[in-house]
């Protein structure tokens, strides 16, 4: 009876694992949808695509993330959906629109769409520039870096496709997108740049977490024997490692004082 009792509970566990994997993606698939349907709708200058349709497909984006998983897992239940199809459909989906995005962004930059600062804003003293207006005038002083950041952002997005550099794409992206959220924040972006970086960046999170086990056994499983340190004793060893940390924030508080 208790081991019944126990293989019911293993099942609802297994069962609540897997509807929360299909919710993940279909929310994670909305929230990069979105965020291209974001760069799309360009603050509302299209005519062609005015703001009322923009956020009634965002709408609906984030009302399909909401719902599909139910039905998906029904379906499931029922023998009527193969998840197999359904997640490769929803991570292409999630790659491509990251992609668009990405690639659109590095695209502006190419063609100085960004870091355009205007002459009114850039006469005035930097005390009383916003921190976004320091920020874009910051990056625009130097049109290379700007070429360099296009150039990450497009075979990033690129390289995003295929699944042979899908891994190695998304590490780069996302220490990419993690900076620019950092930035974002607290040089006081606009909110709509915020939103982006957000939903971005949560996308590349799922894609890394989706290779979770391979990474986990490159940086942490298999490490090379260097010898790095070749003591011994590991407290000898943790002592050493410290004393980078410790001897460096003493040299600085000498140069301090100095």
């Amino acid at each position: 009876m208790e081991f019944a009792i126990l293989c019911t509970l293993l099942l609802k566990m297994k069962e609540g694992s897997a509807f929360l994997k299909k919710f993940s993606a279909c929310m994670v698939a909305a929230a990069t949808s979105i965020a291209l349907l974001l760069v799309l709708g360009n603050s509302g200058t299209l005519p062609w695509f005015p703001p009322a349709v923009v956020f009634s497909l965002a709408g609906i984006c984030l009302a399909f993330g909401l719902v599909y998983p139910f039905i998906w897992h029904f379906r499931e239940k029922k023998g009527r959906a193969s998840s197999d199809k359904i997640y490769g459909f929803i991570n292409t989906l999630i790659r491509y629109t990251i992609a668009f995005n990405l690639a659109s962004f590095g695209w502006k930059k190419i063609f100085e769409l960004q870091f355009i600062v205007p002459a009114s804003i850039a006469a005035k003293p930097m005390d009383q520039q916003s921190g976004e207006w320091l920020t874009w005038y910051y990056f625009g002083y130097s049109p290379a870096f700007g070429l360099i950041l296009a150039f990450i952002q497009i075979a990033g997005a690129y390289f995003l496709l295929f699944r042979r550099t899908l891994l190695a794409a998304t590490l780069i992206l996302f220490a990419f997108m993690l900076n620019l959220l950092f930035i974002n924040i607290f040089y006081h972006m606009n909110a709509g740049a915020l939103v982006q970086s957000i939903l971005l960046t949560f996308g590349l999170t799922y894609i890394i977490l989706s290779d979770y086990q391979r990474l986990k056994t490159f940086f942490f499983d298999s490490l090379p024997d260097i010898h790095f340190l070749t003591a011994k004793n590991s407290i000898a060893k943790n002592l050493i490692r410290l004393s980078a940390i410790v001897l460096s924030l003493l040299f600085v508080l000498y140069l301090k004082k100095s």
